[in-house]
C-alpha cells in the first residue's frame, strides 16, 4: 500500500499537468514557495490542512479531489489520514473526539 503523502501528491502533479500548469504557477496561486509543491508532488512534504487547501484552490477543484483514493485503498489510507492529522493532538483534545464520535454513533 502506497503511502497517502505519495498518494496526493501524485494526485496534485496529475492535476496540474491536466491543466498546463508548472509548479510554479500554482504556487504562486497558493501563496506558496514552489519548492515546497514539488516536495508535495513528490510525496516528501506533508502538506497540512491549510496548505492543501490552498493548492486545491490554485488548482480550482474541490479538496476532496486531491484527496480521492482508490476504493480498495480508501479504508487504509483513511486510517493513515486520520492518524497523521490526530498524532500531535494533546490528550483533552483526543478524548473530546473520542467521546463526540461515540455520542453521535449512538444518534445514528
Amino acid at each position: 500500500m502506497e503511502d497517502i503523502t505519495k498518494l496526493v501528491g501524485k494526485r496534485i502533479r496529475e492535476i496540474r499537468n491536466n491543466l498546463g500548469l508548472t509548479q510554479e504557477q500554482v504556487a504562486e496561486k497558493a501563496e506558496m514557495d514552489f519548492t515546497s509543491i514539488g516536495a508535495a508532488e513528490r510525496g516528501i512534504r506533508n502538506l497540512s490542512l491549510k496548505s492543501l487547501h490552498r493548492v486545491a484552490q490554485a488548482l480550482e477543484v474541490p479538496i476532496e479531489e486531491l484527496v480521492c483514493l482508490p476504493k480498495k485503498e480508501e479504508k487504509d489510507l483513511t486510517i493513515a489520514a486520520l492518524t497523521l492529522l490526530i498524532k500531535d493532538l494533546d490528550k483533552a483534545k483526543l478524548k473530546f473526539i473520542v467521546i463526540s464520535y461515540i455520542g453521535r454513533k449512538r444518534r445514528l
